[in-house]
């Protein structure tokens, strides 16, 4: 049957992950795709409100998921419920996680604060954030399906490597349109096509990376959760399954064509080998379908745009599966029951 705060749940469970998504991405842009742009464009050189927002937004959605979850297991109304949390976070396998991920969110927050106060510089800070937010993935991978096989097993490793990838691409394209993007008001064209340029080829080299390893992992989680066909195609978990899939290929071919066409249209050139080929190959299929547009860098963030958008669907897809049993969890007398819980 289908618990009535379930959906509450998902929307909940939603915006924590893109809030989780928001902050490894944006890590990961720091380090890896912004030091070059720091130099070159000389302002800007911090993510201070983006963090912050995106830090409270973690804590207050593992609040409300706390509650939620205190909720669901006791039977009890909201009003009811702070006297069964004690017992949901020293008594289940989803309460000394919780108490990590909510601790762990307090020091990045203190980090931060230490870091716009001026006491620690970026370089100190840069480790302990990374590590801090592969933890914060690693709560999440913990508190979700993949631990039901146990905390140590290959399945929360595997899941574990597939929200970082999530993160490093998705949460990518989120800090490229609230970070990047607004600090090239003010240049000239010419150097807006540039600076976009060192992003976009700095970015695809980490999207590419993290696509490649987000779908062996997710075909092994497939694998894992949705044993037969039958299965993919007759359970709500199957459905929205195919769905995320199917948001994803559109994501996929749109970071292929600015990758493979927009970028080397703003460097006009088409590069050697493999690459080159591939860019040739876009050029030839794309400029049948139109003209090549005269503002290469308004068409480059728009596919990003949309990317972002496919994206945030995608992890509102993820934050469904998170409340739906897997198939092959669901007992054999509730297999044709859509909706079992």
């Amino acid at each position: 049957m289908t618990h009535p705060h379930m959906f509450l749940h998902m929307l909940v469970r939603w915006v924590d992950l893109v809030a989780l998504i928001s902050f490894l991405g944006g890590v990961s842009y720091y380090y890896f795709v912004w030091p070059p742009l720091n130099r070159q464009i000389g302002r800007g050189n911090g993510m201070a409100v983006e963090t912050a927002v995106v830090l409270v937004v973690l804590a207050a959605a593992a609040v409300i998921d706390l509650v939620l979850r205190a909720m669901m297991m006791s039977g009890r109304p909201l009003m009811e419920v702070m006297s069964v949390i004690p017992i949901v976070l020293t008594e289940t396998r989803f309460g000394p996680v919780w108490i990590c991920k909510f601790g762990t969110i307090i020091l990045l927050t203190v980090l931060w604060l230490l870091k716009k106060r001026g006491f620690l510089n970026g370089t100190i800070v840069k480790y302990p954030s990374l590590a801090g937010a592969a933890a914060v993935a690693l709560t999440t991978t913990l508190s979700g399906h993949a631990a039901d096989q146990g905390i140590w097993s290959g399945t929360v490793l595997v899941d574990w490597i597939h929200v970082m990838a999530v993160s490093g691409w998705i949460g990518g394209l989120f800090a490229l349109q609230l970070h990047f993007r607004p600090l090239l008001a003010g240049f000239a064209e010419k150097e807006r096509r540039d600076l976009l340029a060192v992003a976009l080829r700095r970015f695809s080299a980490v999207a590419m990376t993290a696509v490649g390893a987000m779908l062996l992992t997710g075909i092994y989680n497939t694998w894992i959760h949705v044993h037969s066909r039958t299965l993919l195609v007759s359970t709500d978990y199957g459905k929205i399954l195919i769905l995320k899939w199917l948001l994803i290929v559109p994501m996929v071919l749109l970071g292929g064509m600015n990758r493979f066409y927009g970028l080397p249209n703003l460097e006009n050139r088409e590069g050697r080998g493999l690459a080159g080929a591939l860019t040739r190959a876009a050029r030839s299929v794309i400029e049948r379908i139109w003209t090549r547009p005269k503002n290469m860098g308004q068409l480059c963030f728009r596919m990003l745009l949309v990317e972002a958008i496919l994206g945030v669907a995608v992890l509102g897809c993820t934050a469904a599966l998170t409340q739906l049993p897997p198939p092959h969890a669901i007992p054999v007398e509730f297999k044709h029951d859509h909706h079992a819980m």
